[in-house]
């Protein structure tokens, strides 16, 4: 079993409130509801949006599209899923499998709220810890909300950025690499604001994978923010090869922190972040 060890320089930028907290599906996928499903992961979804592929699509399509998927190209695979699917199929299928299952809030989902971030991002576009930290002291906005997003971080609020958008409306979801790359022409300002961010914080990126495609369009447009001295972390689960860590490394600044064997550990290293930040709070007597 590969237990974390948290970096004390970390616990301490997160206890202070200097770090911003980035979620993505892996966060979510911890959430049940009452038939005891959950929502689906990268490697799931795609395998079974594949259904929704107009008849007409030619063999080397779907030949394609399975091989990006076997080799977990997830990115390549989404987007020629998307331009094969019809828009009005492809959106009720969000609004099925990410608005309307009825998930609730896992102890991980509990976790992340009990660190009080100051800043959370999440490239989810469910609404479960939208949902969860719907109390007078959260914000939620998403990235075409630069001003009010800006205005919030001054604020004794806690500021929730939905970078891809919400379920709420599928048109501005950004899912693909062509929507993302309309969203940086569309909204500059927000990637300036992503950018800045991640040159004066931490960031810790919890519930990814390397080839989840939100993280990868991400980290594509802030790579090299920090120095690395600074570094940022991703937590994963163990038995990505080393090669692949090191180039996240040098051309991210990523730092990767392992635990295993399976899934199920994710949970039990969370709840050993949140008790080591608050325990440093205490200690310290940080409001």
């Amino acid at each position: 079993m590969s237990k974390i060890v948290w970096p004390e320089n970390l616990i301490e930028e997160i206890a202070y409130r200097r770090a911003i907290l980035f979620l993505g599906s892996g966060v979510s996928a911890t959430a049940v509801n009452d038939e005891g499903k959950s929502p689906e992961t990268w490697g799931d979804f795609l395998k079974n949006i594949k259904n929704l592929i107009i008849n007409n699509a030619r063999p080397e399509d779907l030949d394609f599209i399975n091989r990006m998927i076997d080799q977990e190209n997830y990115l390549l695979a989404l987007q020629a899923i998307y331009d094969l699917c019809d828009s009005g199929a492809f959106s009720k299928y969000l609004k099925d499998k990410f608005s309307r299952g009825r998930f609730k809030p896992s102890p991980v989902h509990k976790a992340i709220k009990a660190i009080d971030s100051k800043i959370v991002i999440t490239t989810n576009f469910d609404k479960i810890y939208d949902n969860f930290c719907n109390e007078p002291h959260y914000v939620i906005y998403d990235y075409q909300k630069t001003k009010s997003i800006i205005a919030n971080i001054k604020s004794p609020e806690n500021v929730i950025i939905k970078a891809h958008g919400s379920i709420d409306d599928t048109d501005e979801i950004i899912f693909t690499s062509k929507q993302y790359y309309e969203a940086q022409e569309k909204y500059p300002e927000f990637y300036s604001l992503l950018k800045a961010l991640f040159q004066t914080h931490t960031v810790l990126f919890l519930g990814y994978s390397l080839n989840d495609p939100d993280i990868n369009l991400v980290l594509q447009s802030i790579r090299n923010t920090s120095s690395s001295a600074a570094p940022h972390y991703i937590v994963i689960k163990e038995g990505v090869s080393k090669h692949i860590i090191k180039h996240w490394e040098d051309t991210y600044n990523v730092r990767c922190l392992e635990y295993g064997p399976s899934h199920d550990n994710f949970q039990e290293n969370i709840e050993e972040l949140k008790n080591l930040v608050l325990g440093l709070r205490e200690e310290r007597k940080i409001p």
